[in-house]
């Protein structure tokens, strides 16, 4: 993928969009027929073309809902939440019974992009991180002390 359309495949908050199952579903059966599967919804809801091209709006989560920080960003012109004076702000607030959601690796993501800047995030660490959250159990082990 080429820098533009990382940037437009990530979102503000630090999301990598390019490498979310629901987005990578819409060229690939089997991962359409998993999360179909997964989630108990129609083919056409278990897709995503990312917050930015839906202009903030997600079928999956709320498809009558704007995304709030993607309303932000674009109201200060900034790409990603890391490049605004007030980060972190309360929108970035984790919440008990929202943990299962990737979500949570947002605080996480926007800081190695802003310490490693948005293209050597992109090929070298999104992915992985993603990856270590949806595969690797919490273990103090896994914590650099």
């Amino acid at each position: 993928m080429d820098n533009e359309t990382l940037k437009t495949m990530s979102s503000p908050c630090g999301l990598p969009c390019f490498h979310c199952a629901a987005y990578l579903a819409r060229e690939n059966p089997e991962i359409l027929e998993r999360l179909v599967s997964a989630l108990g919804v129609s083919p056409d809801k278990a897709t995503c073309k990312g917050c930015r091209p839906q202009n903030g709006k997600i079928p999956l989560v709320n498809p009558k809902r704007t995304c709030e920080i993607l309303l932000c960003t674009n109201k200060k012109e900034i790409d990603f939440c890391h490049e605004c004076d007030d980060f972190p702000c309360e929108r970035f607030q984790p919440y008990a019974d929202q943990a299962h959601f990737p979500h949570n690796t947002k605080m996480y993501q926007l800081c190695m992009m802003k310490k490693l800047g948005f293209e050597a995030w992109a090929e070298n660490n999104a992915a992985q991180i993603w990856d270590t959250y949806r595969t690797v159990p919490f273990s103090f082990d896994n914590i650099l002390y």
